[in-house]
C-alpha cells in the first residue's frame, strides 16, 4: 500500500510540473478553454492526491485558516450563480434587479448579470483553492521545495529563450501568436507566449524574484562550506548550479527589460526593496553578512551590469519617449468607478466585468481588447464582487501576507526572499495592470504564495525535531541514573 500511495502523490506532482510548463505556451492561459483545462489540471492532481490521504489532516495552522477563509469567500461567490426571487434581489442589489427587468419582472433572477461568466470564474477560483491544498502537502520535503521553484524557472527560461530568438530574428521562430486584436510586432519588443506584454513581462519579473532566492540559498551554502579562499568558493559556484541560475537570471532579466514594459520593471525594483529591507532590519546575522566589503563589491558589479544592459534595452527607449504616461488608464478608473457604483455592495458579478464595462465606458476608449478590463485588478474585484466580495477576499490573502512576512529564521531563507518578491511585484502589478485576465498569473501567486509558507513550515519542523532530539537525550542520562539508585 504504500508503494501504491507513494506512485500516486508523484503522479500529482508530476501533473502540476506540466501544468506550471505547458501553459506558459498556451497565451497563459487566456482563452476561456484555456482557463478551465487549466483547472482541469489542478483537479486531476487533487484527485491523485486525495485517494492517498486527507489533505487537511496535516495542513499548518496558518495554512488552514487561510484555506478556511478562501472556503468562505468562495461560497459567497456560489451566492451569484443560484437563482433568487426577484423581490430578494430588488432589495439586496436594486440595479442588478433593474439589469433583469425588462418589462414584467421574472420569477428568478442571478445576482450576476452573466451566470455563465460567473460559473466559470467559481470553477477557476476553487482550482486556486485545490492548487494551494496541494502544495502545501506535496511539497513540504526540502528535495520538492526546490523542484518546484527549479521547474518554475525552467518553465521560465524556455520561453525567454523563444522570446529572445523571435527578438533577433524579428519574428522568424514565431510559434504562439498572440489572440487577436493584441498585437506586438517582435522588433518592437518582446510579449514572449503570452498576448499581452505586460502579463508575460510580470510572469518574468517573479520568477527572476524566485530564481534569485535560489541562487542566494546557493552561495549562502558556499559561505559556509569550510573553504576559507575566497577565489575557492568562486571555482565552487562557477562548477556548480549556482552557474545555471546565474546564467538563467541574466537571461531572464534581458528579456524583461525588452518587453518595454514599464510597470513590471518598476513593480520588481520595489518589491525587492520592500522585501530585503524587511530582512536586514530585523535579521542581524544577515546585516552583518551582507554588508561585507566583498559582498558589496560584487552586488556594485552586479547593479552596474545591469544598468548597462539597462540603457541597451527597448524599456529604456520607452521610458525616453513614453515617460509615464498612464496610456488612457485614468479612463479605465474612471469607468470601473463608475461600474461600483452601480452595484457598491455585491457588484456586478465574478468574471463579467468584460461584459458590462462597455455600458459606462467613454467614446475614447473604443472598443480595443485593452479597454475592456479596468487595468487594476483590485478595482475590478471591488467593480464585480462588492464590498463583500471584496472584503472576503483580502482578509485570506491578507491574512496569509501577514503570515509569510513573519520573522523568521529558516534554512533557505534565500528562496523565502524570493517569494516574498514575487509576491509583492504582482501585487503592485495589480494596481495599474490586469494580471488576473490571464489564469497562469493568479496559478503562479498562489503557487509560490503557497510555497513561501512551506518554507516557514519547514522551519517550524526543523525546530520541533531539535527539541524533541534535545529532550530525548537528556532523558536517557536521567533513565541510567534511577537504575542504578535502584
Amino acid at each position: 500500500m504504500p508503494l501504491i500511495d507513494n506512485s500516486l502523490s508523484t503522479c500529482s506532482r508530476i501533473v502540476i510540473a506540466i501544468a506550471i510548463l505547458l501553459y506558459p505556451w498556451l497565451h497563459g492561459a487566456e482563452l476561456p478553454w484555456e482557463q478551465v483545462s487549466m483547472a482541469g489540471f489542478i483537479f486531476v492532481a487533487l484527485l491523485l492526491a486525495i485517494t492517498q490521504r486527507n489533505l487537511l489532516v496535516d495542513l499548518p495552522a496558518a495554512s488552514k485558516t487561510f484555506f478556511m477563509l478562501f472556503i468562505l469567500w468562495l461560497a459567497y461567490c456560489c451566492l451569484y450563480i443560484i437563482p433568487l426571487p426577484f423581490a430578494v434581489v430588488e432589495v439586496l442589489s436594486p440595479n442588478i434587479a433593474a439589469w433583469y427587468n425588462s418589462g414584467q419582472p421574472p420569477e428568478e433572477i442571478y445576482l450576476s448579470v452573466y451566470k455563465q461568466a460567473s460559473l466559470i470564474e467559481l470553477f477557476k477560483y476553487i482550482a486556486l483553492a485545490a492548487l494551494f491544498l496541494l502544495v502545501t502537502a506535496l511539497f513540504r520535503e526540502e528535495k520538492n521545495v526546490h523542484r518546484l521553484a527549479w521547474i518554475l524557472v525552467a518553465g521560465c527560461l524556455l520561453t525567454a529563450l523563444y522570446s529572445l530568438l523571435n527578438f533577433g530574428t524579428k519574428g522568424q521562430f514565431e510559434w504562439v501568436a498572440a489572440i487577436p486584436p493584441w498585437g506586438f510586432e517582435w522588433e518592437n519588443g518582446i510579449r514572449g507566449t503570452f498576448s499581452y506584454k505586460n502579463q508575460y513581462a510580470i510572469y518574468l519579473a517573479m520568477t527572476i524574484a524566485v530564481a534569485t532566492g535560489l541562487l542566494a540559498d546557493r552561495l549562502q551554502a558556499f559561505h559556509f562550506s569550510g573553504h576559507s579562499s575566497f577565489t575557492a568558493k568562486v571555482k565552487m559556484v562557477m562548477q556548480s548550479s549556482a552557474c545555471i541560475l546565474l546564467i538563467s537570471i541574466v537571461v531572464l532579466y534581458i528579456t524583461l527589460l525588452n518587453t518595454s514594459s514599464r510597470g513590471a520593471v518598476v513593480s520588481l525594483i520595489v518589491a525587492a526593496i520592500i522585501a530585503l529591507g524587511l530582512y536586514l532590519l530585523t535579521n542581524r546575522v544577515f546585516r552583518k553578512l551582507i554588508f561585507n566589503r566583498k559582498i558589496l563589491g560584487l552586488g556594485a558589479v552586479a547593479l552596474i551590469i545591469a544598468a548597462a544592459l539597462f540603457t541597451q534595452s527597448s524599456i529604456f527607449k520607452r521610458f525616453g519617449s513614453d515617460k509615464l504616461e498612464d496610456n488612457g488608464r485614468t479612463l479605465l478608473r474612471n469607468t470601473v468607478v463608475q461600474v461600483i457604483e452601480h452595484s457598491p455592495v455585491f457588484g456586478t458579478g465574478p468574471g463579467t466585468y468584460p461584459y458590462i464595462q462597455h455600458y459606462f465606458k467613454p467614446l475614447q476608449l473604443g472598443n480595443s481588447q485593452m479597454s475592456k478590463r479596468a487595468h487594476n485588478d483590485y478595482l475590478e474585484t471591488f467593480a464585480t464582487q462588492g464590498i463583500i466580495g471584496f472584503s472576503l477576499l483580502g482578509l485570506s490573502i491578507g491574512y496569509l501576507l501577514v503570515h509569510l512576512f513573519k520573522n523568521v529564521d529558516t534554512r533557505f531563507n534565500g528562496l523565502l526572499l524570493g517569494c516574498r518578491c514575487a509576491i509583492v511585484a504582482y501585487m503592485i502589478q495589480a494596481v495599474y495592470d490586469v494580471n488576473a485576465a490571464v489564469y497562469y498569473l493568479p496559478f503562479c501567486f498562489i503557487l509560490i504564495l503557497a510555497l513561501g509558507n512551506v518554507i516557514l513550515l519547514f522551519h517550524r519542523r526543523t525546530s520541533d525535531a531539535l527539541v524533541a532530539d534535545s529532550n530525548e537525550k537528556a532523558a536517557v542520562p536521567q533513565a541510567i541514573l534511577k537504575r542504578s539508585h535502584s
